[in-house]
C-alpha cells in the first residue's frame, strides 16, 4: 500500500477564515454529487480555538454563497457547498483518506492511501491545475488508517451507552431524549450511564480532534 501527506491550498469554503480567525479545524468530505449541472459537496469539521473567533467564522459561514444548507451545532459544522472548483470530485474512487483533514495555518493537509503510487501522483497532478499543492510524504507502508483510530477501544458498557445515545437521538438538535430518560431506557443509574457516555465520548473525540 502507498501512502502520502499532502499539503493544500486552494480557494475553499474555509481556509481563508482559519486565516482570518485564527483558528484551526479538523473534518472530512462527506459526499460529492451533481444535479441539474452544478456540482455539490457535503462536508464536516470541528473547529478548534477560541470560543469568540469560533463563533465569529460561523457568521461568517452563514453569509458565504456557497454554502447551501450549514448546521452549527457547538463547534461542529456541517454544510452543503455549490461549486465547481473543489478538490474532492477530483478525487478517483481507488484513493481513500488515511486521516481527517485539517486545516492549519492557511493550509490543508491531507493524508491518503492507496494500492497503486501512480494512482496518488495522478491525483497530484490533475489538483495542480486548480490548487497550490506540495507532496510532503509519499512512501510504500502500512498505515494505522484513520477508520480503525475512530472505533476506539471503548469497554461494552461504554460501547453500549454510546450507541444507545446515538440510537434514542441524544445528540441530534434538539435533543429528543435526556440522560435520565437514556439511563432508565437502560435500567441504570443516572450518574452510572453518564459516567460510561462521558468516557466514551473523550476516546471518540480524542481521534476525531487530532491533527496529525
Amino acid at each position: 500500500m502507498w501512502t502520502a501527506r499532502l499539503q493544500i491550498r486552494h480557494d475553499d469554503w474555509l481556509l481563508e477564515k482559519t486565516i482570518k480567525f485564527k483558528i484551526s479545524a479538523t473534518g472530512i468530505p462527506l459526499n460529492s454529487y451533481k444535479k441539474d449541472g452544478k456540482q455539490y459537496h457535503t462536508g464536516m469539521v470541528f473547529l478548534k480555538g477560541e470560543q469568540k473567533d469560533k463563533a465569529r467564522c460561523i457568521e461568517s459561514l452563514k453569509k458565504d454563497n456557497r454554502i447551501r444548507e450549514m448546521k452549527a451545532m457547538g463547534n461542529q459544522v456541517f454544510v452543503l457547498i455549490e461549486g465547481d472548483d473543489h478538490i474532492t470530485p477530483h478525487m478517483p474512487k481507488e484513493l481513500f483518506f488515511l486521516k481527517p483533514v485539517s486545516f492549519e495555518k492557511g493550509y490543508e493537509y491531507w493524508e491518503i492511501g492507496s494500492w497503486n503510487k501512480k494512482t496518488i501522483t495522478r491525483f497530484y497532478e490533475d489538483i495542480k491545475k486548480i490548487a497550490e499543492v506540495k507532496i510532503l510524504t509519499i512512501k510504500k507502508s502500512q498505515p494505522s488508517i484513520f477508520i480503525q483510530h475512530t472505533v476506539p477501544k471503548l469497554t461494552e458498557k461504554q460501547k453500549n451507552a454510546i450507541e444507545s445515545a446515538l440510537e434514542f437521538g441524544y445528540y441530534e438538535y434538539p435533543r429528543k431524549i435526556s440522560v435520565e430518560e437514556l439511563a432508565k431506557k437502560l435500567k441504570i443509574k443516572r450518574t452510572t450511564f453518564q459516567e460510561h457516555l462521558r468516557k466514551a465520548e473523550s476516546k471518540v473525540m480524542r481521534i476525531i480532534m487530532q491533527t496529525n
